[in-house]
């Protein structure tokens, strides 16, 4: 759905009120006209209806974009994402699950809103586990529930409690905690007295030339090793390895075994039997590396 240039716009700070003012214009829908505008959408492709269902919703992905402008990104980027969230759920919605519109937009605007703020927030990268994400943006709060104060280190027990709330390693804690406040500058003087700078203590944590090198050599073993496992397996086997395990879109078991004529369960057991094979002969081959190595194959 490409309707984005149909929809209201914000281009700065500026323009949120009016652009808050424009889409409480556009009328709420009841369930009935709901679900008739789901279904035209979902068996015509009808345009019109998910414009309808787009707009209707317009101020709850504005109210749930607004909830992150703590994060200091441009009001109009927050509620473009959230928008984007929105549209892909008017796409997936299905009227005959029982719930209404606004149940499930939820979770995509949150989701498409999330992603931004992560993508965005830190020069540095931040992790995207389901629990880093959590911890990313539930720590603020819990550091004001344990009276801790925004740009302070946290104490051990601080940290313990924080990690066992959200069932994280204390480590990760400290290392997002260490983000969220803020990117120092590199020129900050140590002391008024001495002339050093924060950078002049950084460490370089890049691995030295020797250690790439190595780490490049090993690498390619592995993945010669691979290699001539493969070529052992049956034109069968390597087939299902190849499309269950190595494809970017793995196939699924009843595909397979409908192209060859045999059962799921069948398709299972050859491609167990060949994925234990191959592991076999790839720490027979690399029996010098260690088993985390030959695992991360």
């Amino acid at each position: 759905m490409s309707m984005t240039s149909a929809l209201p716009a914000i281009h700065s700070e500026a323009g949120l009120s009016r652009y808050l003012r424009e889409i409480h214009r556009f009328p709420l829908l009841d369930a009935p006209e709901e679900a008739t505008y789901a279904r035209r959408l979902r068996d015509f492709g009808d345009r019109e209806a998910a414009y309808r269902l787009v707009t209707s919703h317009l101020r709850l992905a504005a109210k749930i974009a607004l909830r992150y402008r703590r994060y200091g990104l441009p009001i109009e980027d927050l509620i473009s994402e959230a928008n984007v969230g929105l549209m892909m759920a008017v796409k997936r919605f299905d009227p005959e699950k029982g719930f209404r519109l606004a149940t499930y937009a939820t979770w995509w605007i949150k989701a498409s809103v999330q992603e931004f703020v992560l993508r965005s927030w830190s020069m540095v990268k931040l992790g995207t586990t389901a629990a880093q994400k959590k911890l990313f943006f539930n720590l603020r709060k819990l550091k004001r529930r344990l009276g801790a104060p925004e740009e302070a280190e946290l104490s051990q027990e601080q940290v313990k409690q924080i990690a066992e709330h959200l069932q994280v390693k204390d480590a990760e804690v400290v290392e997002m905690n260490g983000r969220i406040r803020g990117d120092m500058t590199l020129n900050v003087r140590l002391s008024e007295e001495e002339g050093e700078e924060w950078q002049d203590r950084l460490a370089d944590p890049s691995p030295d030339p020797e250690s790439l090198l190595l780490h490049s050599s090993d690498r390619e073993r592995q993945k010669a090793a691979l290699s001539e496992a493969l070529a052992s397996l049956s034109s069968r086997e390597r087939t299902i390895i190849e499309a269950r395990c190595m494809a970017e879109e793995p196939r699924t078991l009843d595909d397979l075994a409908a192209t060859f004529g045999i059962s799921r369960e069948r398709i299972r057991q050859i491609e167990q039997r060949a994925l234990q094979r191959l592991k076999s002969m790839i720490c027979a081959s690399l029996s010098d590396l260690n088993a985390a190595q030959v695992n991360a194959l």
